[in-house]
């Protein structure tokens, strides 16, 4: 079994490591002690896109603003994160709420029951004036 992505040829830069969710629920405690003890991100997919990623816990250090973090491994995890985020498909655009709202209200009362069954005598090819 592959652990995921490790180099590419010729390039002599280090590919974060990615497993099949399958995999990394058989192999978690693999990707935990690769997140720690190599200051690297981990990344899970789903059908070829990925849906998350496992970092060590200075990432969270540095999301929350800490300061803490040392500058090496601040550098190692923003350029693995970068890695990571480069092999993956830009993220899908997700509908507006303006176009979902656009949409015509069906008809309601009496007035919407009349125009509903004028519009099924129109289909029908019945009229009115008989």
């Amino acid at each position: 079994m592959s652990a995921g992505r490790k180099s590419r040829a010729g390039s002599g830069q280090k590919q974060t490591r990615s497993f099949s969710t399958s995999q990394g629920r058989a192999n978690l405690a693999r990707a935990l002690d690769t997140a720690d003890r190599e200051k690297t991100v981990v990344g899970f997919a789903r059908y070829n896109m990925p849906v998350a990623a496992l970092v060590p816990i200075e990432a969270v250090r540095m999301l929350a603003g800490e300061d803490d973090v040392d500058v090496a491994v601040r550098a190692k995890i923003t350029r693995m994160a970068k890695l990571f985020l480069a092999g993956a498909p830009p993220p899908k655009r997700k509908r507006s709420a303006v176009k979902k709202s656009a949409k015509k209200a069906p008809a309601r009362g009496k007035a919407g029951a009349k125009a509903k069954k004028a519009k099924r005598g129109k289909r029908k090819g019945l009229s009115k004036s008989a």
